[in-house]
């Protein structure tokens, strides 16, 4: 993966493409079904590409987690629907068929 800067990490998330920055990285699951950008883990993904749209993490982390998710956030004309780090946790390991069993077994909307 390629390193890049912070403050370059739009481009690269407007373009789909994995990159390494300073505590923020971004990458292809499952067979290039989902493009995810992390902050200082995979326990918080702040965005998520799949199925033609952008899903953004709605919960508050640090203050440095909150710089990155303002230094990447997707500019699109659809916008970002924004989901609990629980829903964007399970749908960037899972995808839509594991958030459908987290709301079968009773997790939240």
């Amino acid at each position: 993966m390629k390193k890049i800067a912070n403050r370059d990490a739009r481009a690269y998330v407007a373009c789909r493409q994995p990159f390494v920055g300073s505590n923020m990285f971004a990458e292809w699951r499952d067979n290039d079904s989902r493009y995810v950008v992390y902050s200082y883990g995979k326990h918080f993904p702040m965005y998520i590409w799949t199925e033609g749209h952008w899903y953004g993490n709605a919960d508050k982390y640090s203050r440095t987690t909150s710089k990155h998710q303002s230094q990447c956030r997707p500019l699109t004309e659809g916008g970002v629907k924004f989901l609990s780090n629980n829903l964007m946790y399970t749908l960037a390991v899972e995808g839509f068929t594991g958030l459908v069993k987290y709301r079968l077994n009773g997790g939240e909307v």
